[in-house]
């Protein structure tokens, strides 16, 4: 299922919120792929890539360390 993303941060930057978002990459791959991150503004990304594992991406957003990360950041993901 391919996807699009849209990223807004509200309480931080492009920057800040991208090397989060990295962080994780390893574990992101073990349920999507051919992920493309673009920078919209210093306030917003566009993010686009293919969903192999609906379940495990879910657990993997839901879970504590990502979710209390995003609150501190004030990202919002809207899908398009």
């Amino acid at each position: 299922m391919q996807v699009v993303a849209k990223i807004t941060i509200s309480n931080s930057n492009f920057e800040t919120w991208l090397e989060f978002f990295n962080g994780y990459k390893e574990k992101r791959i073990e349920f999507i792929q051919n992920e493309v991150v673009e920078k919209i503004n210093d306030q917003e990304a566009r993010v686009t890539f293919e969903i192999t594992d609906l379940e495990g991406l879910t657990s993997l957003s839901a879970s504590e360390e990502i979710t209390s990360r995003e609150a501190e950041l004030g990202v919002v993901t809207e899908i398009l």
